[in-house]
């Protein structure tokens, strides 16, 4: 790796080095697309640039000048390419693009975004990597807020084909076609999806990952939760997956369902344990699983000691379930909210629904991720809703109509649903 102090910079300027951060970073690099890189901390940025262990003979890093004279940034260039625009130049151009990836938290990120919309200027588009807020909150205070658009990376995002594009009523179509250019210049697929609660991807996963934490807490193994997991088709364990993800990020990401739909869903308590405890996932080396590593370590086969002595603390309702059970607990809950989804407008069709679950979460089965419900059935879907549905939450009220549709499969039940609502919403032409 070579250092430079040269002040050009690239047009694609990425907010936060954290883990999260650094794992976008990688995305852009590997796709041999120039950034800049901001953190508030100077140190953070130099952990990140040893993380990427850059060859030589393709790309130079440098300092550079302080994002809007606050926060200190370095520069990735590839020694490949033939851009030698300043980023002063770049400040003015239509094409610049910033994607933040900090605190998961309203306030912060709004402060930010207006400072960033003065540092950048009324052209530049804004990006945030949020998989809980919404895009409307968000850019409630921006003078144009129509440069203001979700684009939610996947973890882990070098093994993640899609990232979620979520627009807001007052996006413009301008903005939705530069990010998913971009998107595509990452070598990843588009997801576009209106804006909602957890969007579409979260929206699915919230319910899954938090019935894998009360499947703990009823006496479940985390080994036959896994087991069900990969049978489903999901690359991991989802406990594995809340280390991934971060259990500081899963809390937030399961409020905004909890507020959302506080019908449908009884949190884990023991989530908010692990967080207390310091078991803050793998980007620490410890959340419910044992990390050898930080960031490429193997977990451990077992879950944490520490973890074990929690799911006691908050064992509850012990049922002997069979492993059939355990899949459907795990799995009917997602088919529920994609039909509530698709029925809302969040998404078009189900085609976007596949490409969630395996360009979003990794779903990976000799069949489509709604075959697999067509081989339970429309008359085992709703068996299993009626036996647990006094247990579970997530079972509990299924909309009648999505039940009366009995007549179809369960992957045709969707859209026939979907096409019995009205939908709402759609980007506009306005900036």
């Amino acid at each position: 790796m070579s250092q430079s102090s040269e002040s050009a910079y690239p047009s694609i300027v990425l907010v936060g080095a954290g883990v999260v951060g650094c794992a976008i970073l990688r995305a852009h690099l590997d796709a041999g697309i120039e950034v800049a890189l901001a953190d508030q901390q100077a140190e953070r940025l130099q952990q990140a640039v040893s993380q990427m262990g850059l060859l030589n003979d393709r790309w130079t890093v440098g300092q550079a000048a302080p994002l809007g004279d606050q926060l200190p940034m370095v520069q990735f260039r590839n020694l490949n390419s033939a851009r030698l625009n300043s980023f002063e130049n770049d400040l003015g151009r239509g094409d610049l693009l910033l994607i933040e990836s900090i605190s998961e938290r309203l306030d912060v990120k709004q402060s930010f975004f207006a400072e960033a919309e003065r540092w950048l200027g009324t052209d530049a588009v804004l990006c945030t990597n949020t998989s809980t807020l919404r895009i409307e909150t968000l850019a409630a205070g921006l003078t144009h807020p129509g440069r203001l658009c979700g684009m939610h990376f996947f973890m882990p995002v070098y093994n993640r084909d899609a990232v979620e594009l979520a627009y807001a009523a007052q996006t413009s179509q301008a903005t939705i076609a530069r990010c998913i250019q971009h998107v595509n210049k990452l070598n990843k697929q588009p997801l576009v999806v209106r804006d909602g609660p957890g969007f579409v991807v979260n929206r699915l996963l919230s319910p899954y990952l938090n019935e894998a934490m009360l499947l703990l807490c009823r006496g479940v193994s985390a080994e036959r939760i896994e087991r069900a997991a990969l049978h489903y088709g999901m690359p991991l364990s989802p406990l594995e997956l809340i280390d991934w993800i971060g259990t500081r990020t899963m809390f937030d990401a399961g409020r905004v369902f909890w507020q959302s739909f506080p019908d449908r869903i009884r949190p884990a308590a023991m989530l908010g344990a692990l967080i207390k405890c310091g078991r803050l996932g793998r980007g620490c080396g410890k959340g419910l699983y044992d990390y050898s590593d930080e960031i490429t370590g193997q977990r451990s086969y077992d879950l944490a000691p520490e973890v074990l002595g929690i799911v006691d603390r908050y064992r509850r309702d012990e049922v002997d379930l069979s492993d059939e059970d355990v899949l459907h607990l795990l799995s009917i809950p997602m088919w529920i909210e994609a039909a509530l989804a698709c029925r809302e407008g969040i998404v078009e069709s189900t085609k976007q629904l596949e490409l969630a679950m395996h360009g979003g979460l990794g779903y990976d089965s000799n069949r489509s991720w709604l075959e697999f419900f067509d081989s339970i059935g429309s008359a085992g879907i709703a068996t299993a809703i009626r036996l647990w549905q006094s247990q579970t939450p997530a079972l509990a009220a299924p909309p009648e109509l999505l039940l009366s549709l009995d007549q179809y499969s369960p992957s045709q039940a969707i859209e026939a649903y979907a096409r019995s609502g009205e939908r709402t919403g759609s980007a506009t032409e306005s900036s």
